[in-house]
């Protein structure tokens, strides 16, 4: 005989309860998880076109004068996020100079990416705690959670790579160009490695194999697992908690028992939480992606260990940070805009309920 979940906690009653509600609206026959990914890659591919132009000030933060004081790929242009943009928006302009840059690459990378991390995370974390509860039917704890988001985040990253690398090498070494160099950015007097986005996964593929599409593949890897570990961990808990407290007589209890509220503070704790505790790896993965420009120049790292020794060593523990400004800048307004559209999608249009 089938057994019949019982749990006390509010927000698992409420998942319960919406999901009995939404699911007429599934269909189309689709299983659970497909829709879930779904959701999540159609808000993540919008979410990259709207902030791509932080994106761009991020990886060109990040690649900048690399190992100053011993061997540097790029001079230091930038002095922050904010003379990084408007140098970029006086050189070459908003559209050709920050939103242009890599956006193919982007949205291919946050639809792969993006979809995998955050569609397979409810499902992860039905798996793990399953594997882990011995059938005793346990609310999910923040380690299955914190868990899930690691396994999701490195599938995703590992799934997204190629797109991620052909990314990070656009937007670094994007720039004016004029009698076919460039005369602005990171990359000035030399000729531009790649056209666009499908000539440069091409002209990797053929001059480096799987080994080049997957440059920088352990780092990002790291990065991902880290971010969405926090992210979706921070989101999820967030909402618990402020279910809780609108469960009880506290003044802001109303506020907390109105739906968009909960997602909008949740959303705002998990770029903070994921924008920090990825910033170290986001800042080796794009210096891996980004270093040994189309096979033109000696490599500076030999692997990701290598990069973090070498930028400890020549820039301090504090350069493992650089970039978090426009990396929360991309992330934080991200989360704020990407967990409503998901959940909008989730409800809206593939029968799902809130997350």
């Amino acid at each position: 005989m089938a057994s019949t979940v019982v749990t006390s906690h509010p927000q698992e009653v409420m998942k319960a309860k919406l999901q009995t509600q939404c699911s007429g609206a599934a269909r189309w026959h689709v299983p659970k998880v497909v829709r879930e990914i779904g959701a999540a890659s159609m808000a993540m591919a919008f979410t990259a076109v709207t902030f791509n132009p932080n994106d761009v000030v991020k990886t060109k933060l990040q690649t900048q004068c690399q190992l100053a004081g011993g061997r540097s790929s790029t001079p230091l242009l930038y002095k922050n996020a904010r003379h990084c943009f408007r140098t970029i928006l006086s050189e070459q302009g908003f559209v050709r100079g920050l939103w242009l840059p890599g956006l193919t690459a982007a949205i291919l990378r946050d639809t792969i990416n993006g979809g995998i991390r955050m569609g397979l995370y409810p499902t992860s974390v039905r798996v793990i705690n399953d594997a882990c509860s011995d059938g005793s039917l346990n609310a999910p704890s923040i380690g299955v959670k914190m868990l899930a988001g690691c396994a999701t985040g490195a599938v995703g990253a590992i799934a997204g790579n190629p797109t991620d690398l052909i990314k990070v090498r656009l937007q670094a070494e994007s720039g004016s160009v004029k009698n076919g160099v460039y005369v602005t950015g990171l990359f000035k007097d030399i000729v531009p490695a790649y056209r666009s986005a499908t000539q440069a996964f091409v002209y990797i593929a053929k001059h480096d194999g799987v080994t080049g599409v997957f440059r920088g593949c352990p780092a990002n890897v790291a990065r991902a697992a880290l971010i969405t570990s926090a992210q979706m961990t921070a989101y999820d808990q967030t909402k618990i908690v402020l279910t809780d407290i609108s469960q009880g007589s506290s003044s802001i209890a109303p506020l907390c028992a109105y739906e968009p509220a909960r997602v909008a503070s949740a959303s705002f704790f998990s770029g903070v939480s994921a924008a920090t505790v990825a910033a170290p790896a986001d800042l080796v993965r794009s210096r891996i992606m980004g270093d040994c420009q189309a096979g033109k120049k000696k490599a500076l790292y030999s692997g990701s260990m290598d990069c973090v020794l070498k930028t400890l060593r020549y820039e301090g523990v504090l350069a493992l940070w650089k970039g978090w400004v426009p990396a929360y800048l991309r992330l934080g307004p991200q989360f704020m805009i990407g967990f409503p559209l998901m959940e909008l999608f989730r409800t809206q249009l593939f029968g799902l309920p809130p997350f």
